[in-house]
């Protein structure tokens, strides 16, 4: 996989979680032509969904992270997409993963209320592996450190900011999470609080960001790099 990152990137972000389009990876990789992507996303169907092309909005609501992925920038290599799921395990394993019907987007690790997002389609394992696992294997030679991670894992996000071992304060920039584990049975935990607290003792501060939605973190050791690099979250 990092043999084949383009001789023009020179620069990284991580995109947790990318539902059917990949829409927050299409939005950097239109403003950024020398950015390389990371995508992590469990659901066979939506990255088979992705790999395909021609990627249809399933919702106008959707469009708020900007447009699917053009399959330009999968031709490109300036993006891969790995079939994988994130959390804090020890090693890899596989564990239920729970399918929305409604909104694929919203499927998690989790089993979700299905009274507010609605009945659960299908219950499949996917692959689990930790963040740490990822970055031991990561070309830190080619790439200082990571601009950007934003986890929008459905009640995960917590456990996959404790997954990542030393590496968030030593080589990460900026953070954005999602705190909504209220919505998911047993992620109670995956709360504003609980994240900033977290991420506080990572040798990071949050910050309000023009270009984030959700809580957004900045390395205290990356201050003066951060004032020159581009995030965005919807």
């Amino acid at each position: 996989m990092f043999n084949s990152i383009p001789n023009n990137c020179t620069h990284v972000k991580i995109d947790v979680g990318l539902s059917y389009g990949a829409n927050q990876s299409s939005t950097w990789l239109e403003n950024e032509p020398n950015l390389f992507v990371v995508g992590f996303e469990p659901n066979p169907d939506s990255v088979a969904n992705i790999k395909a092309g021609n990627i249809q909005l399933r919702h106008p609501a959707h469009a708020v992270a900007g447009k699917p992925l053009n399959k330009k920038h999968l031709d490109s290599g300036r993006i891969v997409i790995i079939n994988k799921a994130l959390s804090n395990v020890d090693e890899e394993e596989a564990m239920s993963f729970y399918v929305n019907s409604k909104d694929c987007g919203t499927s998690s690790l989790f089993k979700h209320d299905e009274k507010y997002l609605g009945p659960i389609k299908e219950i499949i394992n996917v692959p689990v592996i930790n963040l740490k696992m990822f970055f031991d294997e990561f070309p830190w030679d080619r790439f200082e450190y990571i601009d950007y991670i934003k986890i929008d894992a459905q009640g995960s996000d917590l456990n996959i900011l404790k997954g990542a071992g030393d590496y968030l304060r030593e080589k990460v920039v900026f953070v954005t999470a999602e705190p909504d584990g209220n919505q998911y049975i047993g992620a109670d935990e995956c709360n504003s609080v609980n994240i900033t607290n977290y991420m506080t003792g990572q040798n990071f501060v949050r910050i309000n960001h023009p270009r984030t939605v959700d809580p957004t973190f900045i390395n205290k050791k990356f201050l003066d790099i951060g004032k020159n690099i581009y995030i965005e979250q919807r």
